[in-house]
């Protein structure tokens, strides 16, 4: 699928259109049962809900907060995995003044050796010497998703080989030479993607947009991040997955995971329904 573009890509802007096709894969593929924001909006009511509730509960309402507290956890480590992934995504390619990744792949399906969807990201050029607020990601949004609704062969890709509760994973594969520059993902010596149904994404930028000097700013000092452990599902690296033979590690798997789970129901009501309206318990 190639995406025309009509502004610069920034490593910001490019970052913000990964997350934003991560929400939307994860919600399509079924692996959430809600949009991410409206997750975010449960998660919301539900702390403040908690806070309004007095301790003086019966029987069944016990229950329900025994409930509600274990579909609470899923929702919310979902919401702070995804979180953390966005945030992962972003400090790497922010992490240098070159880029240094040739794709970035999102894996669906049990693990990365067993996939039922590839989606492999072409990074385009980026332009490293413009202010990020003068281009947000807005038109690439637009764009990337103007091109998804009205491509059939996508959407059949899309709705095929449903799996609830498949994880989300996301890998890197660099440049010749290159390596990745933070520290929150795993080497993946001699991986190939073998497996599952496969799409891939390139972005095309107009000739007269790339040499755009709107908003030129010289750049001496930059920051580089490093890894973040927030409690979140997380992979643990194999014995030898550390080491680099040759140099020659291509391949790279974030630490980071999203795990898919089915909606819950109390009493033939979605529980994340009465954490918006409370009254529904006593319907």
């Amino acid at each position: 699928m190639n995406v025309h573009l009509s502004d610069i890509m920034t490593p910001q802007s490019f970052s913000t259109v990964i997350a934003t096709l991560i929400k939307y894969l994860v919600y399509e593929k079924q692996l959430i049962p809600y949009p991410y924001d409206r997750m975010k909006l449960y998660v919301e009511k539900y702390n403040k809900l908690n806070v309004e509730q007095n301790n003086d509960v019966n029987q069944q309402n016990k229950y329900y907060r025994l409930e509600s507290d274990k579909y609470y956890k899923k929702v919310s480590n979902a919401i702070d995995t995804m979180e953390t992934v966005f945030k992962c995504i972003e400090r790497e390619f922010l992490s240098c003044m070159e880029n240094h990744i040739e794709t970035v792949t999102i894996i669906i399906g049990s693990n990365i050796f067993n996939p039922l969807t590839v989606f492999n990201i072409r990074v385009p050029k980026f332009s490293y010497s413009h202010f990020e607020q003068q281009h947000t990601s807005r038109k690439h949004i637009d764009n990337l998703f103007k091109n998804i609704l009205n491509n059939d062969k996508f959407n059949d890709i899309l709705t095929s080989n449903i799996m609830i509760e498949a994880n989300l994973y996301v890998m890197f594969k660099v440049k010749k030479g290159e390596k990745m520059k933070t520290n929150w993902c795993i080497p993946k010596e001699r991986f190939h993607l073998l497996r599952g149904n496969q799409v891939v994404f390139t972005f095309d930028l107009p000739q007269d947009v790339k040499t755009k000097s709107c908003c030129y700013q010289e750049i001496s000092n930059f920051e580089v991040f490093v890894d973040i452990d927030e409690g979140v599902t997380k992979m643990k690296p194999a014995n030898n997955d550390s080491v680099f033979k040759n140099n020659v590690v291509e391949w790279y798997l974030g630490k980071y995971y999203i795990t898919g789970f089915k909606n819950y129901k109390f009493n033939g009501i979605p529980i994340t329904d009465t954490w918006l309206n409370p009254k529904l318990l006593t319907t």
